[in-house]
Formats: C-alpha cells, sequence, structure tokens
C-alpha cells in the first residue's frame, strides 16, 4: 500500500513515542487516524502536534482512552473510532502500544508480570481480532504489529532478566508470522508485518512506571512506582561481583548496557529501605540510556 491518502489507520499506543511518530507520519501522508492510549493529555499532545506540522485538509484525527489489554476497553475503542470517522472499514492497523516491567518471575509480582504480558501480546491479539473484520471490508488492509529486539533473544542485558517482555514480543513475532499464511489463504488483500525495533528513544521507560502504577496522568512518582523500581533493580542483583559495592555494580552495567531507568527516579530513591543496607548512594539516574562515563 503506497498511497495513504485517503485511507483511515488505527494506532494504538498513540500518545507517545513510536505511536506517535506513526500518527504524525500517517497524517502528513493524508490519511486519517484513530488512535488510542491511556493517556488522556499524551494523546492531546499528539493531537497538537499533528495541528502544529499543518494538518492536511480533509485528514481527520481522532482520540479515545483505552487500555488494550481490556478487550470491552478495545471493542469500544473499535465502536467509537466507525463512529466518529462515519465508516466500517479500516486501511491499516499498527498494533504498537507497550510498556516493559515484570522482569523477574521471583522479584515482580504477578499482577505486574501480567500487565506487561497482557499489553504487550494480548493488545495486539485483541486489537486484530477487533478490526479484522473492518479490515475485510476495505479493498486491501494492512497490519503492522511491534515486536521487539527482545522477540530475536531474551534479554536486555547480561543478569537482567525480561521474562515478560520478552515472552510477550516472542509471540508478537510468531503469531504475526503465522497470520501472514492465514491472511494469504483467507484474507489475501491484507497484508502482515511485524516490526522488531531495537533501543529507540522514546518514552517507555518512563511510561512503564506509570501504567504499571496507574498513574499515567501525573509526574509525581507514587510509593507503588518505587517499589518497582527497587524491584527492577533487584532482579539483576545476582550480577553482583563479589566484593563490589552495591552503587559500583550499578554503574557498571549501566554504561555496560544502557539500560532505561525511570525518568525522576535517583539511586537515594532505589536504595532507601532494603537497599540502603547496602549503599548510601545518591548520585542521580538519568532517565532512558544514562551514560556515567560521559560525567
Amino acid at each position: 500500500m503506497k498511497d495513504l491518502s485517503g485511507r483511515l489507520a488505527v494506532v494504538t499506543g498513540g500518545g507517545s513515542g513510536m505511536g506517535r511518530e506513526l500518527v504524525r507520519q500517517l497524517v502528513a501522508e493524508g490519511c486519517s487516524v484513530a488512535t488510542c492510549d491511556v493517556s488522556v493529555r499524551g494523546l492531546a499532545e499528539t493531537t497538537t502536534a499533528c495541528e502544529r506540522d499543518g494538518r492536511p485538509q480533509g485528514v481527520r484525527i481522532t482520540t479515545h482512552i483505552a487500555d488494550v489489554s481490556d478487550e470491552a476497553q478495545v471493542l469500544r475503542f473499535r465502536d467509537e473510532a466507525a463512529a466518529q470517522h462515519q465508516t466500517d472499514r479500516i486501511h491499516l492497523l499498527f498494533n504498537n502500544a507497550g510498556i516493559g516491567g515484570g522482569s523477574s518471575m521471583f522479584v515482580n509480582s504477578r499482577e505486574e508480570w501480567e500487565r506487561t504480558f497482557n499489553i504487550c501480546w494480548g493488545g495486539v491479539y485483541l486489537c486484530t481480532r477487533a478490526f479484522l473484520p473492518m479490515l475485510q471490508k476495505a479493498d486491501k488492509g494492512h497490519i503492522v504489529n511491534t515486536s521487539s529486539v527482545n522477540g530475536f533473544w531474551a534479554q536486555i542485558g547480561i543478569n537482567i532478566p525480561q521474562t515478560a517482555y520478552s515472552a510477550a514480543k516472542f509471540a508478537v513475532k510468531g503469531f504475526s508470522e503465522a497470520l501472514q499464511t492465514d491472511l494469504r489463504l483467507n484474507a489475501p488483500h491484507i497484508k502482515c508485518s511485524v516490526v522488531m525495533p531495537g533501543h529507540i528513544g522514546t518514552g517507555i521507560a518512563g511510561n512503564t512506571g506509570k501504567v504499571q502504577a496507574g498513574n499515567t496522568e501525573s509526574e509525581a512518582l507514587t510509593p507503588k512506582q518505587l517499589e518497582q523500581a527497587r524491584a527492577r533493580i533487584c532482579a539483576s542483583s545476582l550480577g553482583v561481583k563479589s566484593g563490589e559495592s552495591w552503587p559500583a555494580w550499578i554503574l557498571r552495567e549501566l554504561v555496560t548496557i544502557e539500560v532505561p531507568i525511570w525518568p525522576g527516579i535517583t539511586t537515594e530513591h532505589l536504595m532507601c529501605g532494603a537497599f540502603r543496607r547496602r549503599s548510601a548512594c545518591s548520585a542521580s539516574l538519568k532517565p532512558f540510556t544514562a551514560n556515567f562515563a560521559a560525567e
């Protein structure tokens, strides 16, 4: 599908990061968009960005609050999109929404683990199920599922487990490849692609903490966000070398693998409670890919 003008795309997770950029580029190509997210503010910022870019005449952008892990919300999103765009068909489905978290089966809670898995994999499945009838009614359609480099190998660095996220991203990759055959046999006018991004400078690290804690509209850290941040560091604690101080290990690992840390969280936050016994380090952990070697 080379000409996007006059078509309608659905984008999940359009309130930030890759989803926002997808919306902006689709709109710039003359494609109307229905996008969902759990953040009202994020969706508003995406709409503003599209208006600032210069929305082409006749192109519509609708925003919808929906958690893609909840089928009832996904179905409501589909029905709202159909009603607001006054159509029974779509041409493009970008299953992009995702978060991190749930790294360890031992350290992280089952709630956090399943939250990650249900968004990253369940969201792809539920949205494909929901929007497939609308894709079938179009003259041609395309499904684009976002997996990850973690769909190729199941870690982001030595001693950092990624059980929930990697399981979900492997599932997305396998589903997409199998769906290509299913579509070829049963709906040959619909194609499917799977995207395997590497380390992209998005807000997924910060958004993960917010979504996991149910705090999507505030920058203030909740006790639950801090506890989950501690658990994330603890999940990697087996990598501490004998005789090595805890902060030294954190700095070494961050420089080596550029592990993402939630914005606004300092080592003073992380070291409190059980970690304070190990160190009183208070150096700032910068968001995303902090490079301590440069400081």
